[in-house]
């Protein structure tokens, strides 16, 4: 019985192994393609901004062709988080545009109330409403948003509940489909307040990397906010008919495939709220790789049949915070049950060399590509970077092998309350692969296998760094109760 099971370990060692250096042959290629778009802009003088591609500067004029229904979809949301969303829309220098407010599922009416009462006062243009019993959680409310819009809507814009907008945000997406045949947009995320500087280049990594390499292939996939879409493209699909927990990236995929063509605008147009806890970035992180994964298998066969330029942006963008450690921890946690604490020989050796080679490259390779992403010029910034990107391996790589299991698609909303400290929970995960880590040192020292010493170390590094990002965190929140 032990042979098989050392078999059936060593045959997913390898073929982790495979997928792993898949994946990251995929960041390597995104890094590729944007060196390529650099040089490129660095002859033509073009640049990621609202005049390129249309050669017409960004317009700031009040009214325009186009006119928006911005939805605002929230649920149990802090009510001053969301009025001061509501407020920096309505200050927008644009005119043309009305303002949905979608409030599903709160059953306190703590929460919502001040909202409606806030939307009252503002006039025709924000209408409010109250929605229980409606389910897929955010792209049920905006399948409701998009079936009360005004008939006069020619695009969807898409805020989340704790974004605050520039007041020119409308102008440029206005210019911008004015001068070019764009069925959505797409602007990056960005994060507001002081403190938790890693995070906020962690977390805008994929766009200064994998956005960017998307963009130049033309499969730019949407990422949920700051999103801009023509109402005809959302119809053709029927509306928000989704059922992964990234409705955001299921929906792009769905207009990429439909022949819609879309472009991210690689301008700041508002800032959000950073998690206030580790506890609540991993929970959201874990969103992402389970809602990614589920978009990949939904349209796996669909995926592979398009052209190689579109699969690579594609497979990207949809893989990006996917990580591939759970494997290689198991199998060296699991090495002294097999052969005890004696040197392995033949395929166990090999597999164990593998697993152990499997950490080390990822602890580097994250560390090279933060570095030549470029979004992170100085070395203080890339390490902090990195101490962000690999205190949340472990709890990426777990969720990358379980997303999908029947509890991976109950959505799990991000705490945003300042006064709320239920979230503050320790990372069991983290804790456990730090002590798992312990283990391999240990072991790989009675084994006399350095590798093995190595990764171990390195997994045990993930606790202080989880630490160090919880502090960041804290002192974020701190700051921003403090205003």
């Amino acid at each position: 019985m032990m042979k098989w099971i050392l078999a059936i370990s060593i045959l997913a060692v390898y073929a982790n192994t495979v997928v792993f250096v898949v994946s990251w042959g995929l960041k390597w290629s995104v890094l590729l393609v944007n060196w390529k778009k650099n040089r490129r802009q660095a002859i033509t003088a073009v640049d990621d901004g609202a005049t390129a591609r249309s050669g017409h500067p960004a317009a700031l004029t009040s009214y325009g062709a186009a006119f928006f229904s911005v939805h605002l979809p929230t649920h149990n949301e802090p009510p001053d988080i969301v009025i001061k969303t509501i407020d920096s829309i309505l200050a927008s220098h644009y005119d043309d545009f009305e303002l949905l407010v979608i409030d599903n599922n709160t059953s306190d009416p703590d929460l919502w109330t001040p909202v409606s009462e806030h939307c009252l006062q503002m006039g025709p243009r924000v209408r409010f409403y109250h929605c229980m019993n409606v389910a897929n959680a955010k792209a049920g409310a905006l399948d409701i948003a998009l079936g009360l819009r005004s008939c006069r809507s020619t695009h969807v814009v898409i805020v989340d509940a704790d974004y605050t907008v520039d007041r020119d945000f409308l102008n440029r997406a206005s210019d911008l489909l004015a001068h070019n045949e764009y069925d959505y947009i797409q602007f990056p995320q960005s994060y507001r307040g002081e403190g938790a500087a890693g995070l906020k280049y962690e977390l805008g990594l994929y766009f200064a990397t994998v956005s960017r390499a998307a963009d130049a292939a033309n499969t730019m996939l949407l990422t949920g906010t700051l999103s801009v879409i023509a109402v005809n493209a959302l119809n053709t699909l029927g509306g928000w008919k989704t059922s992964t927990l990234t409705e955001d990236a299921e929906i792009g995929l769905q207009l990429h495939m439909r022949g819609f063509r879309g472009r991210y605008i690689g301008q700041s147009a508002g800032a959000g709220l950073l998690p206030f806890t580790f506890f609540d970035l991993e929970k959201q992180r874990e969103r992402w790789i389970h809602g990614n994964f589920q978009v990949l298998a939904r349209y796996f066969t669909r995926i592979m049949t398009v052209k190689k330029t579109y699969l690579v942006a594609i497979l990207s963008q949809l893989s990006a915070w996917f990580a591939f450690l759970l494997i290689p921890m198991v199998f060296m946690l699991l090495i002294p049950l097999f052969a005890g604490y004696q040197p392995l020989s033949g395929q166990a050796a090999w597999a164990l060399a593998m697993a152990a080679a499997t950490i080390i490259l990822d602890f580097v390779s994250r560390f090279v590509f933060i570095r030549l992403s470029g979004s992170s010029t100085k070395l203080a910034q890339v390490l902090d970077t990195f101490v962000v990107s690999w205190a949340l391996a472990a709890r990426s790589s777990m969720a990358t092998f379980t997303g999908n299991l029947p509890a991976s698609r109950i959505f799990h909303r991000t705490n945003k309350s300042l006064c709320d400290d239920s979230g503050v929970v320790r990372s069991i995960s983290t804790t456990v692969v730090a002590i798992v880590g312990s283990l391999a040192v240990l072991q790989g020292l009675l084994m006399a296998q350095p590798s093995v010493v190595v990764a171990g170390i390195l997994l045990a590094l993930m606790l202080p760094f989880q630490w160090l990002t919880s502090r960041r965190l804290l002192r974020y929140r701190n700051h921003l109760r403090a205003r």
